[in-house]
């Protein structure tokens, strides 16, 4: 199943964002004829609205305050060891069969 809005794919993957998100707003707008666009939420009603948004988003100052938490996740302490289990930032473990 293919996302129908913003709020479904973040549903699917809260993490992480693909780069276009934040420089085109093409990368909302379907391919396919037979597809629709991708529903934005009521605050941004444009692709380039919501582009717009999501970069200043970004570039934020509340942002720029957590960005070297998230560092620490995707690539520093936090990654593996009892830094990464305090920080929840490993899978699951595997269901026995």
């Amino acid at each position: 199943e293919y996302p129908s809005s913003m709020q479904r794919m973040y549903e699917w993957t809260p993490d992480e964002s693909v780069p276009e998100l934040f420089t085109s707003p093409a990368a909302l707008r379907s391919l396919h004829p037979d597809m629709p666009d991708l529903a934005l939420p009521p605050w941004t009603p444009t692709p380039e609205d919501f582009v717009r948004w999501h970069r200043s988003m970004l570039e934020s100052d509340e942002v720029s305050r957590a960005l070297h938490h998230w560092i620490d996740l995707a690539f520093g302490y936090k990654l593996v060891g009892a830094a990464a289990v305090e920080a929840k930032n490993v899978p699951p473990a595997p269901r026995p069969r």
